[in-house]
């Protein structure tokens, strides 16, 4: 293994960046995987089949018991390939007799429901460990990542369930009319008063889909336990580390290189330039420098007689009055703040025709500010003014914000702050005249097809929609 000729970034990642990478190493060689994966199952796939025939459902069994002979196999492949080898087909092949026998009883008796498989078959194949070895590195690897680990065994075969049923649909839809009499025989025989007594055609059918379902997530499967593999050992044993440290050192190799030459060559001078000197005598030079000269102070220090005046600079309490002052100021302040800015809280609200307070209004709906302070006096002369000058969003907006913040006032439509176009149509529609919901309806349309579809109006239209504004003062609906 050669950390050098990695083909993928090595560094320490989360659970779920481990899993993406082992599903892209997957998803660079898919074919190669996914055909592997096959030639290490279809001898078995046709043995049971040819035995199980007329038993469908053990059939699909035994072909799920025996799915990590081909885990093993895109095991192979994207592990070689993740440090730069490209394994042949002849390779391959050689292969295949060994993944159907390297711990067989371990791996397909005794292991075969353990959910740490996707991680822990890299451990048997890639580094061959057994025994007390073994289980102490399955504690080390698995520690890290095991409630992803448990999510990925169980989900796969869930989604291998889902995708085969989704196969046998579109099977049945595949199926030329006029040709489908069996299968429309094996479908017409089934009834609900015996759910478990089902044509074998549908079960070999189903079984099939099921079994190609099973193949494609396993692939993916076993890729992810792969990534989370490789992602354990490199928190572990530091592989991005090591990594780091050998291109440095291929960075700087000619540099130590020249430096080692000259220190050669300008050493051994140097060196008969200089005498031995005794080890009492340099001891002495270096105590001698005065760095090492001790000095001593001596400091006379009054006693502190105790004073009879309480204030002056002598006593220091004055200090903690002022600082109890200041926070006592400095939380006033702070409530009075508050008090202010939260006023409208605290003001109480004319009352409404029916004896009731009136609620709230909104400021700001779907991000446009309502108020009528950010709106200009004539709303639809503003509007076809922006429109004219070329301004579509700026021009349709104005108009839309304006006819909201005109409903609310003139209407009371109790539009919120969280409401979308269609909580305030809904709203309008529901007051009723008042609010002109059929211009209400017509605008939305027209603000929506350019805001989110891009659909942009006719000028006629828009300049109707300026016309027929019906909030203008002395206006009727």
């Amino acid at each position: 293994m050669k950390l050098e000729s990695v083909t993928a970034e090595i560094r320490p990642r989360s659970d779920w960046e481990a899993v993406d990478l082992g599903l892209a190493l997957v998803r660079r060689d898919f074919w190669r995987c996914f055909t592997t994966w096959w030639l290490a199952m279809l001898p078995w796939v046709a043995l049971s089949g040819w035995l199980l025939w007329d038993q469908p459902a053990l059939w699909l069994l035994v072909f799920w018991w025996l799915k990590p002979f081909g885990s093993r196999l895109v095991l192979f492949e994207i592990s070689r390939r993740l440090f730069g080898e490209r394994p042949g087909w002849a390779a391959a092949l050689r292969e295949i007799p060994r993944a159907w026998v390297r711990r067989f009883g371990y791996r397909m008796l005794w292991a075969r429901f353990s959910p740490w498989q996707p991680v822990t078959l890299a451990l048997e194949d890639l580094e061959g460990l057994r025994g007390e070895a073994y289980r102490q590195r399955c504690g080390q690897v698995t520690r890290r990542g095991e409630s992803v680990i448990m999510w990925l065994y169980f989900t796969g075969d869930m989604a291998a369930c889902w995708f085969g049923l989704a196969v046998l649909a579109m099977v049945g839809m595949f199926i030329p009319e006029g040709q489908d009499g069996a299968w429309q025989l094996a479908v017409d025989s089934w009834s609900w008063d015996q759910p478990f007594e089902i044509a074998p055609l549908i079960l070999r059918t189903l079984g099939c889909c099921v079994m190609l379902a099973m193949s494609l997530t396993d692939v993916f499967v076993t890729g992810a336990g792969f990534g989370l593999y490789i992602n354990t050992r490199t928190w572990v044993e530091g592989w991005d580390v090591e990594l780091a440290l050998k291109r440095l050192a291929k960075r700087i190799a000619k540099t130590v290189v020249l430096i080692l030459a000259a220190c050669l060559f300008a050493g051994p001078a140097h060196v008969r330039a200089e005498e031995p000197m005794a080890p009492a005598e340099r001891i002495r030079e270096v105590k001698s420098h005065p760095d090492f000269k001790v000095h001593s102070v001596k400091e006379r220090i009054p006693k502190s007689k105790p004073s009879s005046k309480s204030g002056g600079f002598g006593d220091l309490r004055w200090l903690a009055d002022v600082f109890v002052a200041s926070v006592i100021a400095l939380l006033v302040g702070l409530l009075a703040w508050l008090i202010w800015s939260n006023r409208h809280v605290f003001r109480k609200r004319g009352l409404i025709q029916d004896g009731h307070r009136e609620p709230p209004r909104a400021r700001v709906v779907m991000g446009m500010e309502i108020t009528p302070e950010s709106l200009p006096a004539d709303v639809p002369g503003a509007a076809w003014a922006l429109w004219k000058q070329g301004l579509r969003h700026e021009a349709l907006g104005l108009l839309y914000r304006g006819t909201i913040s005109k409903v609310i006032e003139v209407a009371r439509v109790e539009i919120q702050e969280s409401d979308t176009e269609g909580d305030c149509l809904r709203r309008v529609d529901r007051v009723g005249a008042a609010a002109n919901p059929e211009y209400f309806r017509c605008l939305t349309q027209v603000w929506m097809g350019l805001a989110y579809g891009g659909r942009e109006p006719g000028e006629a239209e828009i300049e109707q929609l300026c016309r027929s504004w019906p909030f203008v003062e002395g206006r009727t609906s």
